[in-house]
């Protein structure tokens, strides 16, 4: 097998790997006695910890998540030297948030995962829609509304970021983020017809 393609496959994997880490999972099992799927929805995601263990297990959790995404990319470049295998392996740390190795292939939304490989890939989009999440979550206090808001708008925020460099806007960036923020979308699918239904909750994290 060629090199190139020996790093190309390893970059995926190590991304698949970095994301099926079950952060929530483990978090709450190891230091809290607590198994997160059994409690609240029952999601192993950053919300779902915070609505019910509060919110210093649910920042180690959302920090990890985040990273997972951000060093999957990281060492896609790294190993590649190539911004398209640093996208794919991106997303196949989001995949392996989703589906995880180590949880029965179950897992979060891919929110934050997706959020760190942009923030490595496009920094100023990327905390962009993050600070549209708050704003939406401050007024509407619907984490899954933060969300998609956030996932529909990251694209838009790449193409503006790509311009103000001087880049094309449709570049494999953007089409990356697309991809990605559709899955996230497809994975609230749930939320949305909850929301539309009004019967979402809205979040009341716990304060401890």
């Amino acid at each position: 097998m060629p090199p190139a393609l020996s790093y190309s496959i390893l970059s995926l994997g190590s991304g698949y790997l970095l994301g099926s880490i079950p952060s929530a999972l483990w978090i709450c099992r190891f230091f809290f006695r607590v198994d997160i799927t059994q409690v609240g929805s029952g999601n192993p995601g950053m919300t779902n910890v915070w609505r019910t263990l509060g919110w210093k297990p649910a920042l180690p959790v959302a920090l990890v998540d985040a990273a997972k995404g951000f060093f999957a990319a990281y060492l896609g470049l790294l190993l590649t030297h190539s911004v398209l295998w640093a996208l794919l392996a991106g997303i196949a740390a989001v995949i392996g948030h989703s589906f995880s190795l180590f949880a029965h292939f179950k897992g979060g939304k891919g929110v934050l995962t997706g959020f760190g490989a942009f923030l490595f890939l496009s920094p100023i989009a990327s905390l962009s829609s993050l600070s549209l999440w708050v704003v939406v979550l401050l007024l509407s206090r619907f984490v899954s509304l933060s969300s998609i808001a956030a996932a529909v708008t990251l694209p838009v925020f790449i193409t503006l970021e790509s311009h103000w460099h001087g880049m094309p806007v449709f570049n494999s960036v953007f089409w990356a983020a697309l991809v990605v923020c559709g899955f996230v979308v497809v994975r609230h699918r749930a939320n949305f017809s909850r929301l539309l239904n009004g019967t979402e909750p809205r979040f009341q994290g716990k304060s401890s």
